[in-house]
């Protein structure tokens, strides 16, 4: 898995200078658990697919995991959000 940061905006956006925000991000990417997508079932998987394959594919592992998890989604998408409650989709934060 590829994990990219593009830091000019949340960089400008902080006010922090360079190394203080990586600081800030190591501290952020310490708390967070990457979950491989070989680990959820393929159940949520096929689902997730089957809600986000006409609203936005690159979404489907989030989605995947949040039905695997029974776990609310939480999203600033609107697009996603609106496309999801329209399947009924209701696992959304």
């Amino acid at each position: 898995m590829r994990f990219i940061v593009i830091k000019e905006k949340p960089l400008k956006n902080s006010k922090l200078n360079e190394q203080e925000f990586y600081i800030v991000l190591n501290n952020l990417l310490e708390c967070i658990y990457f979950v491989p997508i070989a680990l959820i079932d393929k159940n949520s998987r096929i689902k997730a697919h089957e809600l986000c394959n006409d609203i936005d594919e690159k979404d489907t592992p989030f989605v995947a995991l949040s039905i695997y998890l029974k776990s609310p989604l939480w999203t600033g998408d609107k697009i996603l959000k609106d496309g999801l409650k329209r399947k009924g989709f209701k696992l959304l934060f």
